[in-house]
């Protein structure tokens, strides 16, 4: 009996493409391919009730694990989207870098890398992988705990002129907004988003 190739019994519509991946064929191509075997088969020797049920039943099978494959796809991507969305507002510290080097700030954004990849965009420019978070704190807490400690940040919230602040942290508290703002010996305050640096131990 003449070969007969599979490509050769599909469609150009429904053809694999030019990887001619497995993976790409659909139960319709599985199916055409089933009846194609049956149009040719040996009438001498014909395919049984119980193969050809296999047959069908593992076309069945295949279109289901492809369907639950999408969905769970689906429902990944809305749980990497809703994980990494809930972390804006939040102070989260991780490892960034080829180094390993720790850092830390306050999530003012998300984007999506390759593949879906959620990364936290910090307030201080450091892009921090979502998969690299360690620790997730509200931002009044990490205000709190900077509590006699001296601290440098930039004021950004005039971009035309940032300004520098420093001194010793008095108090901590929220605005009507949520954010959070060390208050200062020197009698001003800083969003703690524009925090640049802490000084190791502490001001007596």
């Amino acid at each position: 009996m003449e070969s007969i190739s599979a490509t050769s019994l599909l469609s150009p519509s429904t053809a694999p493409k030019a990887s001619n991946s497995f993976d790409e064929l659909g139960s319709q191509d599985f199916l055409k391919l089933l009846i194609t075997q049956l149009t040719n088969q040996d009438p001498m020797e014909p395919t049984g009730n119980e193969e050809l049920l296999r047959q069908i039943s593992s076309i069945r099978e295949i279109e289901l694990s492809t369907t639950l494959t999408d969905s769970l796809r689906v429902l990944t991507g809305q749980q990497h989207v809703t994980s990494a969305s809930s972390m804006i507002g939040q102070y989260v510290t991780g490892l960034t870098g080829p180094d390993g080097e720790a850092s830390g700030g306050l999530v003012v954004g998300v984007r999506f890398a390759g593949g879906g990849r959620p990364v936290l965009l910090l307030s201080n420019g450091v892009e921090m992988p979502l998969d690299q978070v360690g620790l997730i704190q509200p931002p009044l807490q990490v205000a709190e705990a900077l509590i006699g400690r001296s601290v440098i940040g930039i004021d950004q919230r005039n971009p035309k002129e940032p300004q520098i602040a420093e001194g010793v942290v008095t108090g901590a508290r929220l605005d009507e907004k949520g954010e959070a703002f060390l208050e200062l010996d020197t009698g001003g305050e800083m969003r703690l988003r524009d925090l640049v640096s802490v000084m190791a131990g502490e001001t007596q």
